[in-house]
């Protein structure tokens, strides 16, 4: 085979990039993000029945969702495919709807703890979010900063479903602007490091 021919062969490959083991690097930081709320944020007392309510089971479980969403569009086989916008915008949408109908039923919307809501989810999804990012850079990241923000926005939404297990604000307005704003924080600061720590 000639030289050119075989570089042709080369280039033409399309086989997947590697895939690291990232739920393995993952593990740790979330175990460690968990006894950072039981020790030092603490549970809230009554959180067994809290999480009845529906408010409070809302708070935990769309974090959750987003946390699904984006770590399986970040182990998808094809990470070089356009990111699918509908999911990410329908669960924006319902927050944003929600948080609109609570405001104009005279939710409060600052409650007692919005500065240390604010700070601690980014906090608590350093431990999740930075061996994860690390964890991205043992495989050829075609698209490097779009592969950051769905690690941000895995850390993020993992770290505020830990950090509801803690906050005892569970009005809707409160929890869909700050939660939603900590997540953003973590997205944007993922994507900064991946377009930063990924790119070849």
């Amino acid at each position: 085979m000639e030289t050119d021919d075989l570089i042709a062969v080369l280039a033409a490959d399309k086989v997947a990039p590697k895939r690291p083991h990232l739920a393995r690097r993952v593990l740790p930081g979330l175990v460690l993000s968990a006894l950072l709320v039981g020790l030092v944020w603490q549970i809230r007392p009554d959180w067994a029945q809290a999480i009845l309510r529906a408010p409070v089971l809302v708070k935990s479980l769309l974090p959750l969702a987003l946390a699904a969403l984006a770590g399986a569009l970040l182990l998808r086989r094809a990470p070089d495919r356009r990111l699918p916008v509908a999911p990410f915008a329908m669960v924006a949408a319902m927050a944003a709807c929600g948080w609109a109908v609570a405001v104009a039923t005279g939710g409060d919307v600052m409650g007692n703890s919005a500065l240390q809501c604010l700070v601690s989810i980014p906090v608590l999804a350093l431990p999740i979010g930075l061996p994860l990012v690390l964890g991205l850079r043992h495989r050829v990241e075609p698209r490097p900063a779009r592969a950051g923000l769905l690690a941000g926005l895995f850390a993020g939404a993992a770290a505020t479903a830990l950090y509801a297990l803690h906050c005892n604000e569970d009005g809707a307005a409160f929890f869909l602007l700050w939660y939603g704003l900590g997540i953003a924080i973590c997205g944007f600061a993922g994507r900064v490091a991946g377009r930063r720590m990924l790119g070849v």
